[in-house]
């Protein structure tokens, strides 16, 4: 649909009252977010074709020197070249990475490698894998658990204290059902008010009773842009409309009375908050592709810079695993590299220089 212009009471000079002054910064921030969702979403578009096309090949080449250094480590066990600490440092590096890129990778021509170095079968280390992120999981769960205390049983508290707390209940449920029922008729308010707008648009737009086929024409033109609008519940453009075909002007806004008014910001923050969310729904899914954090996805360029520089990182690792191939290639540049490297929550005791 067709924006039309700036939404705002008042010039820059004007002074205006809290009200008015809040429908100006509604509607400036419902601009800036027609302007940035769209872009948002332009930008995920673009990253969902770039991932195909750019990034996931870059990835799966990267893999496959994985699994090129995979067989080679392979290959340098089966020379027994090294004594036992050695091999046990080999085995581990050979389960791991093909534990990794058969579940992660799906390159399930390494199971029988796998199979060959683990301690452990392959099903099990599956079970393990998940309970390891079901654990990772459970403990983010438990640190907000315990920030909650436990409270005495209301059974086992004196009569004097159970009534207190029956008091509080009944009072707080009064309340909320008070302001549900506030919530309520300022929800019927807004929606009259919306409404309001929308049926003059109606009454000045509605193309049947027109006789002229071009007018009738331009009405039915313009209804369509009125109904697609109020079935969004969108009342900022909705008073623009009215001021794009002269059915209010500037002076009419500036004179909203108090009431009116009120329910109009009322309308413009639901506006607000709906839009908010649906940026943060497309910073999410940015972020999912490119690993930038959802409040950091807020231009297009900032996302192709990072984009970019992912593409950057993987082609680096490329070399990177292509050197580390051929320098492992030579058994005694093999054997520096396992004579510095530590299984994990493991200690091998190595003091020999000898194979």
């Amino acid at each position: 649909m067709q924006k039309s212009s700036v939404l705002r009471i008042g010039q820059p000079k004007t002074v205006l009252n809290k009200r008015q002054k809040e429908f100006n910064q509604l509607s400036d921030k419902i601009e800036q977010l027609d302007i940035l969702i769209p872009e948002l979403r332009n930008a995920y578009y673009l990253l969902v074709e770039r991932v195909q096309k750019e990034y996931n090949p870059i990835v799966m080449e990267f893999q496959s020197f994985r699994v090129e250094l995979v067989r080679h480590l392979d290959r340098m066990y089966e020379k027994d070249l090294y004594r036992k600490a050695y091999l046990t440092k080999l085995a581990y590096l050979i389960s791991e990475i093909s534990l990794d890129l058969i579940v992660n990778y799906k390159f399930e021509e390494l199971l029988p490698i796998f199979n060959k170095y683990s301690e452990i079968d392959f099903e099990t280390a599956l079970k393990e894998l998940k309970l390891s992120d079901s654990q990772l999981i459970d403990s983010k769960l438990l640190a907000e658990e315990n920030e909650i205390t436990e409270e005495e049983p209301f059974h086992e508290l004196d009569i004097e204290e159970q009534e207190r707390i029956k008091a509080e209940l009944r009072a707080a449920k009064a309340k909320a059902q008070q302001n549900g029922a506030r919530q309520i008729l300022q929800q019927q308010k807004t929606t009259k008010s919306v409404r309001k707008v929308y049926m003059d648009l109606v009454k000045a737009f509605h193309p049947d009773l027109e006789t002229d086929e071009a007018e009738k024409q331009r009405k039915t033109e313009i209804m369509q842009r009125v109904t697609q609008t109020y079935q969004e519940n969108n009342l900022r453009e909705l008073l623009k409309l009215q001021i794009e075909f002269e059915r209010i002007d500037q002076d009419h806004l500036e004179n909203l009375g108090k009431e009116q008014l009120t329910y109009y910001n009322l309308v413009l923050k639901q506006q607000v908050e709906e839009l908010e969310k649906e940026k943060a729904d497309i910073q999410q899914q940015i972020s999912y592709l490119c690993g930038l954090k959802p409040e950091h996805a807020n231009s297009l360029t900032t996302v192709v810079v990072r984009f970019n520089t992912n593409i950057n990182e993987v082609k680096a690792e490329i070399k990177e695993i292509k050197n580390t191939l051929k320098r492992w290639k030579e058994p005694s540049l093999l054997k520096t590299f396992l004579k510095t490297y530590q299984i994990p929550n493991m200690t091998i005791f190595d003091d020999e220089d000898d194979f």
